[in-house]
């Protein structure tokens, strides 16, 4: 083997299977060996522009303003009472606002994704950070979260990439596939919403191929309509071996749709009443590969 050719890894990682697997295991939260590369990146962007009375030059310096903004959208409180009249006290109020981080790591996580909102996709400090974020193998990647960078959920690269190539195929299921992929793997996760919308989603992309007539198509009537006749249609997948392509394709349908148990309150009080975090993620990706066959083309009216 040409050596050369290998990855870099630092040498625990090369003592030991043991020691490659703790190096290429990913951290969630803020370890110890992210804070302060992850700090010096998120202070940087709460500066402001200031100027001097005596010679009018201009400085860099604390912004108030953002340190106050992100307390209120973070539900944090910094401690610091002063008003940001001069540089000092605007220092002492980073210190404090770094304090309350440091003690809160999903705050912290939080301030670096509302100051990532803040720049345009893009931006070399958005790059600057994903490579902090990778040499650190954080759980976290910057990703799109609303049109604007955020921080998303690190999965593997071949499924991002196929649910980017999916978005494009269909405009309006893409717009719903990518609010599905927000609520899953963002920051800001909402299980049961990511499931919503990764229905929405489907039905989106499957309703022009089964019910282009119907004006109010849903997942449940497009499964019957499939299970009804599924000679209607053609499907890539021709050759049935241990297992029917069609009725593989209902399964998956029948699957989606029924597991969003949360569309209706169950008179059964120790039902669950929102789906699960794994749930909407499953959900997502089994939307993905439905989206994907309903929008290219592997599902067709004869």
């Amino acid at each position: 083997m040409d050596e050369s050719t290998e990855e870099w890894r630092p040498f625990s990682a090369r003592r030991s299977e043991a020691g490659q697997q703790e190096f290429v295991r990913l951290s969630d939260g803020v370890p110890t060996w992210l804070k302060e590369s992850l700090w010096r990146w998120l202070s940087a962007r709460m500066q402001g522009t200031f100027i001097t009375d005596v010679n009018h030059k201009r400085y860099s310096s604390p912004d108030t303003a953002k340190i106050r903004r992100a307390e209120r959208i973070l539900r944090i409180s910094s401690r610091w009472t002063g008003a940001g009249a001069d540089h000092t006290d605007r220092l002492n109020g980073l210190a404090s606002f770094r304090v309350a981080l440091y003690t809160d790591p999903d705050a912290f996580l939080g301030a670096v994704d509302l100051a990532l909102s803040e720049l345009k996709p893009g931006d070399q400090a958005c790059q600057q950070l994903e490579t902090i974020l990778e040499e650190a193998a954080s759980v976290w990647r910057v990703g799109i979260v609303a049109g604007k960078p955020g921080l998303v959920e690190r999965i593997d690269a071949t499924v991002q990439l196929a649910a980017e190539a999916t978005g494009a195929l269909d405009a309006r299921a893409g717009r719903l596939l990518a609010d599905a992929w927000k609520h899953a793997f963002s920051m800001h996760r909402d299980p049961s919403a990511a499931y919503r919308y990764a229905v929405r989603a489907v039905e989106a992309a499957a309703a022009p191929v089964i019910s282009p007539k119907d004006s109010l198509p849903t997942l449940g009537k497009m499964i019957s309509a499939f299970r009804d006749k599924p000679d209607k249609w053609d499907f890539y997948f021709k050759v049935d071996s241990t297992a029917a392509p069609k009725a593989v394709l209902l399964g998956m349908m029948q699957i989606l749709w029924t597991n969003e148990y949360t569309r209706h309150v169950d008179p059964d009080v120790q039902a669950p009443l929102y789906v699960s975090q794994g749930e909407a993620e499953s959900a997502v990706v089994l939307a993905l590969s439905l989206v994907n066959w309903f929008a290219s083309g592997a599902v067709t009216p004869k």
